[in-house]
């Protein structure tokens, strides 16, 4: 925590905003560890409880933010009421957007006052915790969905110093044209203080949204994902080559498995399939096994919660890097954690029948693929035939990923991953924030 006779200290400061859940603070951590590392103060605000939550049953990232540095502070301003106000804040702003109410007389003054009721109430407690700092020159991060939300404009307005990044909230893809050419625009604009970081720049060609993502005030930067940089993998790579070596003389294998539960992407009965199947394929083809299932962040009522009782099948709450070091294989229902298995050379099945449940799968001679399959990192199985299949196939290679090509989308995503901190400094220097 800072002292009180610090605040009136000119520091170098990066603050934190998350919202939704442990992906957020996942993305942007290579980041953050670098700008400790470059004596900044970091302020990392949880808006919600859900994403406390979310964080602090991630043990590679509670780990990170919890262990003894006085520079780290966590800051709490989540609450029932809080959350509903800011829900309402944002449904209230689009709603105006969308139907031009601010432009009418009487319902635009109205409008505008309230919105000014909801800024003065939000920046008020915000100002408890960070006010200080507002005539500062920080480092203010969020994920970029805050862009479309009146919180961002406020902020803005209060911290007018600083400057702004906004990130994914996981390293998804989001393009569905692997083939189309992307050009990526090498110069950066560093007289801007907004920048938009994504993974490359098919990216945004999808997420645009023409209004305020296409702002010419917002330049964007193309940076890959950080964490799938070879500075950052490296260790965790020695560590999940070294053992899986050991699979001839280990006594079970591990299978990490990176579940989804049901909602607006699976039935509830694919679930319970998939979580059936994957138990019952492995049972019969592997003598001994432990299971490592990882859940979805927003994976409530999951039908693994079935088998708890079955001493082989364990719920781990770890980061899916971490896990993937103590990984034969994966199993994947369709997540994009089968990129961070195949960055450690962990191979991946992924199971998960994209003709069955299409939303946002790609198309493909008419029929529905992956991205993943696309990019050429998981193997496929669209049933318990193909599952079962896939895994012997692994079995009588010791869980070896095959030598197949990656599609070059993969490649350019991991050589931009590679340039994050390049482009970083680059910023942080344009603004006198690193020294030359």
């Amino acid at each position: 925590m800072i002292k009180k006779e610090d605040k009136n200290l000119k520091t170098k400061t990066a603050i934190v905003f998350l919202t939704g859940s442990a992906g957020e603070l996942d993305w942007i951590l290579p980041i953050l560890d670098y700008l400790l590392k470059n004596q900044f103060d970091l302020k990392i605000l949880f808006l919600t409880k859900h994403v406390l939550d979310s964080v602090e049953a991630n043990s590679m990232l509670k780990n990170y933010i919890y262990q003894e540095n006085s520079k780290i502070e966590l800051i709490f301003l989540g609450s029932n009421l809080w959350e509903k106000l800011e829900r309402f804040s944002y449904l209230s702003h689009r709603l105006f957007i969308k139907f031009n109410l601010k432009n009418r007389l009487i319902i635009g003054q109205v409008c505008s006052l309230f919105e000014k009721v909801l800024e003065t109430l939000y920046m008020f407690r915000l100002s408890l915790k960070i006010g200080y700092l507002k005539n500062n020159k920080n480092v203010i991060f969020s994920e970029y969905p805050t862009i479309r939300r009146p919180r961002d404009k406020w902020v803005m307005k209060q911290f007018n110093e600083s400057i702004f990044f906004y990130c994914p909230h996981s390293p998804h893809i989001y393009t569905e044209d692997l083939e189309r050419d992307y050009r990526q625009n090498e110069i950066l604009d560093l007289d801007k203080r907004r920048f938009l970081l994504m993974g490359h720049p098919g990216d945004y060609f999808v997420v645009n949204d023409n209004r305020e993502l296409a702002s010419l005030s917002l330049e964007k930067v193309f940076i890959g994902h950080p964490k799938y940089s070879d500075s950052w993998l490296h260790n965790l790579q020695e560590k999940s080559k070294k053992y899986r070596q050991t699979v001839s003389t280990r006594k079970s294998i591990n299978v990490l498995v990176l579940s989804r539960g049901f909602g607006s992407y699976l039935d509830e009965q694919s679930h319970k399939n998939l979580v059936e199947n994957t138990i019952n394929i492995v049972r019969k083809n592997i003598p001994n096994y432990n299971f490592l299932i990882k859940k979805h962040p927003r994976e409530f009522n999951s039908h693994w919660d079935n088998f708890l009782n079955d001493g082989s099948i364990n719920v781990v709450n770890d980061h899916i890097l971490n896990l993937a070091t103590q990984a034969d294989f994966a199993v994947s229902f369709w997540t994009s954690g089968a990129m961070d298995c195949h960055t450690l050379g962990v191979p991946v099945i992924e199971y998960f029948d994209p003709n069955k449940n299409t939303k946002q799968q790609v198309l493909e001679d008419d029929i529905y693929t992956t991205i993943y399959r696309k990019l050429g990192v998981v193997l496929p199985a669209n049933n318990e035939v193909e599952l079962e299949k896939s895994l012997l196939r692994l079995f009588e290679d010791e869980f070896k990923i095959h030598p197949q090509k990656t599609h070059k989308f993969y490649n350019e995503l991991i050589a931009n991953s590679n340039q994050w901190l390049s482009k970083i400094e680059k910023i942080l220097q344009s603004q006198n924030l690193l020294e030359s």
